[in-house]
């Protein structure tokens, strides 16, 4: 079949795309801060921020630079919430229909990614706390590249890892904020952007994506179909 000739590769955000986590990551980053800081700067403030590099939000939610003394003990207070607090819940914090989404685009043909601001080890530990790990190829964190996303460093990373150089015909770049849209245009590939994550439907619209999902149903069809116009006969 053509598209098993040809592998192409998805490139999937993490926290809210694949993980219901921003709420969390809200509340307990929050938390981070309140005890550094003794300011708690509130879950509405933090939770637009989700998505960026630790150090990057502990520096604006604190007021500090992000590689200051003040975010970087923000970051580690965090990182202890993350590993205690979140990561136990994890397979609880799975959207609906991200397992079986997998397993179909998986048995397309397609193989998987991510590309994710959360540091590496996080990133494989929650994966795995989630039961979805060997789904995924490759894993690429904030601390494996020098730019992360919308760089596009975070994409070639990936794709090296894979032993592929690009995408293939029927890629994608796949998540919920300006980040990953403006990862695939980078690297000039389909992208399809989330409206359950952090971003709302207006806000992922303004992202100009060229495909619009409301679900992680919508994610595999809208892949599928794809994949599915080119090997009709």
């Amino acid at each position: 079949m053509p598209h098993e000739q040809s592998p192409s590769a998805l490139l999937f955000d993490l926290d809210g795309t694949l993980l219901d986590t921003p709420r969390a990551i809200a509340e307990q980053f929050s938390a981070a801060v309140e005890s550094v800081t003794g300011v708690n700067p509130g879950q509405e403030a933090t939770r637009r921020l989700v998505g960026a590099p630790l150090e990057r939000m502990a520096g604006a939610l604190s007021g500090t630079d992000p590689g200051s003394t003040t975010a970087q003990a923000i970051s580690s207070e965090y990182l202890t919430r993350f590993r205690e607090i979140i990561v136990p819940k994890a397979a609880d914090l799975l959207f609906p229909g991200v397992r079986p989404g997998l397993d179909r685009l998986t048995n397309a043909g397609l193989i998987l990614a991510i590309v994710t601001t959360k540091k590496h080890h996080s990133a494989d530990l929650i994966l795995t706390s989630a039961g979805i790990r060997d789904y995924f190829s490759v894993v690429v964190g904030a601390d494996d590249v020098s730019d992360p996303k919308p760089h596009r460093d975070s994409a070639d990373v990936a794709l090296a890892g894979l032993g592929l150089t690009d995408t293939g015909p029927h890629g994608a770049v796949i998540g919920d904020t300006a980040g990953d849209i403006g990862l695939g245009k980078a690297i000039c590939v389909f992208t399809i952007g989330v409206t359950y994550g952090v971003y709302s439907a207006e806000q992922i619209a303004a992202t100009a994506p060229d495909a619009v999902a409301h679900t992680f149903d919508d994610v595999t069809n809208t892949v599928l179909t794809r994949v599915e116009s080119d090997i009709r006969p």
